[in-house]
C-alpha cells in the first residue's frame, strides 16, 4: 500500500491497542548488549527501526537466547566488542549514532551504510560527541561512513541542539571509558529522553551525577535483569491527534496500556487536556480512555521541546481547530529524514490553513504559527518524502478537513506505528 484517500469523518470510537515504547525498546536493546549477563525484555513490539537496531547489535555480538511475540531474552558482550560486517543504518539517525558510540568500545573499524537522507542532515556528525568518545567519522564514497578510534586533544561540551541522542548514547558507553566525566551544557541535561537513558543505566548499577558543566558516570555491575517496556507515547500521539483533528465527539479506549511515567508522557497529557481531549488512565485495568468534546479555540504559545517525536502530529491536529497558536521548541524536528517542520507547515497551507515559520533575530528557524481560520479545506494530494512522521501528520490533518485528500508514502508508517491506518479504520475513519 503506497497511498490512501482520507475522507472527512464525524468522530472516532472503539477499543484498540498501541505499540510499546520505541525509545524504551531502543535503550533496552543497547543496554542488553552492554550487559555481560542476561537481559529479558517484556512487552516488546517491533517496527522497522527496532528490527534494524537488533540486527545491528547482533553484529556487535548480542545473542538472542529465547523469543516470543512479546518477550525476548538476550545475552550481551560488555565492553570488549567486535563488529561483524557492514552496518546498514538506512535512513535511521538513531541507528547511526548508536553504532558510532559503540565504535568507542572496539578497535575494529565500524563501517556504516547510509542513504542520502542521512547525509542531508546537519545532525549526523557532532564534534563534541566524537571528541568525547575519541572517534572520527569519515565519509567513504557515496553511501558509507567509517568510524575509527582517534585520540582528541580537547573535549567539547555536549548539547541537545541537534539531538538528545548524542548525550544519551555517550552516556551508555561511558561506564566503560577511562574518562567517566561527560562535559555538558547544563540547560540541556534535563530532557526527558536523557532522563530515560539514566533510568536504564541504573538497572546495571551505573549512577549518573550531574554537577555544574558535567555528568559523572559510575561503572556498570553486570547482572541478570528484566526490563518492562511501557506503551509508546508517540503512538499514543498518533491516536490522540487523530481524535483532536476530526470533527465530532469521540471516545477511544486503549487496552493493555502501560503508563511510562516519563517527563515526555506527562507533558503530552497536559497538552491534549488543554485542547479539550481528556486522557483518563485506569492503572488497575490498564486502560486509557480518550474523550473528545467540542471546546473553545485556544490563543496561546505551547512548548513541544520534550515531544520531538509527537510534535508533527500535534501541529497537524491543531490546524483544524481555529484559534491562534505558536509552537516553540520545534527546531529539532527538522533534523530527521526530511525537514519536517517546513514540509508540515507548507502542507497545512496547501490544504487551506494558516501556517507560518517564525525566525529569531539572526534568521534561525525557531517556532511555528498555526491558526486564524476554521478547519482545513483539504482536497489535495500530499507527499511524505520518505518520512513516517510527515506521513502521519498528513493523515491526521486530512482526517479533519472538509474534502478528501490523497496521502502518498503510507508504507513508511511501518517505521513508527505499524497498522496505524488499520487502527483508524477500526475506529470508524473512512480511509481507502
Amino acid at each position: 500500500m503506497e497511498k490512501v484517500i482520507v475522507y472527512p469523518g464525524a468522530g472516532l470510537n472503539g477499543d484498540i491497542s498501541i505499540p510499546s515504547s520505541k525509545p524504551h525498546i531502543q535503550r533496552a536493546l543497547l543496554l542488553a548488549l552492554l550487559n555481560e549477563r542476561t537481559t529479558k525484555i517484556v512487552n516488546i513490539s517491533w517496527n522497522t527501526e527496532t528490527e534494524n537496531l537488533l540486527r545491528a547489535l547482533k553484529q556487535f555480538g548480542l545473542k538472542v537466547l529465547e523469543e516470543t511475540d512479546t518477550t525476548i531474552l538476550l545475552r550481551g558482550m560488555g565492553w570488549d566488542l567486535d563488529v561483524n560486517g557492514e552496518i546498514n543504518a538506512e535512513g535511521s539517525g538513531m541507528l547511526f549514532r548508536t553504532c558510532s558510540a559503540l565504535a568507542a568500545l572496539t578497535n575494529d573499524v565500524v563501517r556504516i551504510k547510509c542513504n542520502e537522507s542521512l547525509f542531508s542532515r546537519e545532525s549526523l556528525f557532532d564534534d563534541a560527541f566524537c571528541s568525547l568518545l575519541n572517534i572520527s567519522l569519515i565519509r567513504i564514497g557515496r553511501n558509507l561512513v567509517e568510524v575509527r578510534r582517534k585520540q582528541h586533544n580537547e573535549q567539547l561540551p555536549l548539547t541537545t541542539k541537534n539531538s538528545t541522542q548524542f548525550i544519551s548514547f555517550a552516556l551508555f558507553v561511558s561506564p566503560f571509558l577511562d574518562n567517566k566525566v561527560i562535559p555538558v551544557c547544563d540547560k540541556d541535561v534535563g530532557a526527558g529522553y536523557i532522563a530515560m537513558t539514566i533510568q536504564s543505566m541504573e538497572m546495571l548499577g551505573s549512577s549518573v551525577i550531574h554537577t555544574p558543566g558535567q555528568l559523572k558516570v559510575a561503572e556498570y555491575a553486570p547482572r541478570d535483569i528484566t526490563i518492562n517496556i511501557p506503551s509508546d507515547f508517540t503512538s499514543l500521539s498518533y491516536v490522540a491527534s487523530s481524535i483532536l483533528s476530526i470533527i465530532g465527539e469521540s471516545q477511544v479506549k486503549i487496552v493493555n496500556y502501560h503508563h511510562g511515567g516519563t517527563i515526555n508522557e506527562e507533558h503530552l497529557f497536559k497538552i491534549y487536556n488543554n485542547f479539550g481531549l481528556s486522557l483518563e488512565h485506569d492503572l488497575k485495568l490498564k486502560e486509557l480512555i480518550l474523550t473528545r468534546r467540542p471546546s473553545m479555540p485556544l490563543h496561546t504559545e505551547i512548548s513541544l521541546k520534550e515531544l520531538p517525536s509527537a510534535a508533527a502530529n500535534i501541529i497537524a491536529a491543531t490546524s483544524n481547530l481555529g484559534g491562534h497558536l505558536i509552537f516553540n521548541g520545534v527546531t529539532g524536528i527538522n533534523n530527521h529524514k526530511c525537514q519536517r517542520a517546513f514540509v508540515i507547515s507548507e502542507n497545512i497551507r496547501r490544504m487551506g490553513g494558516t501556517s507560518s515559520l517564525i525566525f529569531n533575530s539572526i534568521g534561525v528557524f525557531e517556532k511555528i504559527y498555526i491558526g486564524g481560520g476554521e478547519q482545513l479545506s483539504g482536497g489535495i494530494e500530499l507527499h511524505s518524502y520518505g518520512d513516517h512522521r510527515v506521513c502521519a501528520a498528513n493523515v491526521i490533518a486530512a482526517l479533519g478537513a472538509k474534502q478528501a485528500s490523497t496521502i502518498h508514502g503510507v508504507k513508511k508508517l511501518n517505521d513508527g506505528f505499524p497498522g496505524f491506518i488499520e487502527t483508524l479504520k477500526r475506529l470508524g475513519a473512512n480511509i481507502q
